[in-house]
């Protein structure tokens, strides 16, 4: 069985380019093995993550990142049973909170700032799925 988790969380000290060259990394080394796909998008101080795959595999990378000292007042925001994958074509895509992104912020939420904690399940499929158009893998140039 397939399930999709979205959650968000805060940096403990901030999002740096390596930080998340280091996060892609691990994530497209490991996740592949683990039947794992998703998108991350951050912005200087909060992440927002869809990871999708089997139920067994969520759930146990779930409690790694809960224990993951790099971020903070981890929050599922949705989780749920699904029969096709969106971001199948990424071990982990970065989608990030740039600029150009901040109409789609607008559109989906209060504010022009990434803020997943405000946002309903709803507004947040939507946003990463006009995001996955966007998505950059980690030979793409990351830019704080």
């Amino acid at each position: 069985m397939l399930v999709r988790l979205t959650y968000a969380s805060r940096a403990s000290h901030g999002i740096t380019s390596q930080l998340i060259r280091d996060i892609l990394e691990s994530s497209q080394r490991n996740n592949p093995a683990r039947g794992l796909t998703g998108i991350l998008c951050c912005n200087a101080d909060t992440f927002l993550q869809a990871l999708e795959g089997p139920r067994t595999a969520i759930n146990s990378l779930y409690n790694l990142l809960a224990e993951d000292t790099r971020h903070k007042d981890l929050t599922i925001l949705d989780y749920e049973e699904i029969d096709v994958r969106r971001y199948a074509n990424w071990s982990m895509g970065w989608a990030g909170a740039k600029q150009a992104n901040r109409e789609l912020f607008l559109k989906y939420s209060c504010s022009d700032r990434l803020d997943p904690f405000s946002m309903s399940a709803e507004q947040i499929r939507g946003l990463l799925l006009e995001l996955s158009a966007t998505v950059s893998t980690i030979s793409a140039p990351i830019v704080d």
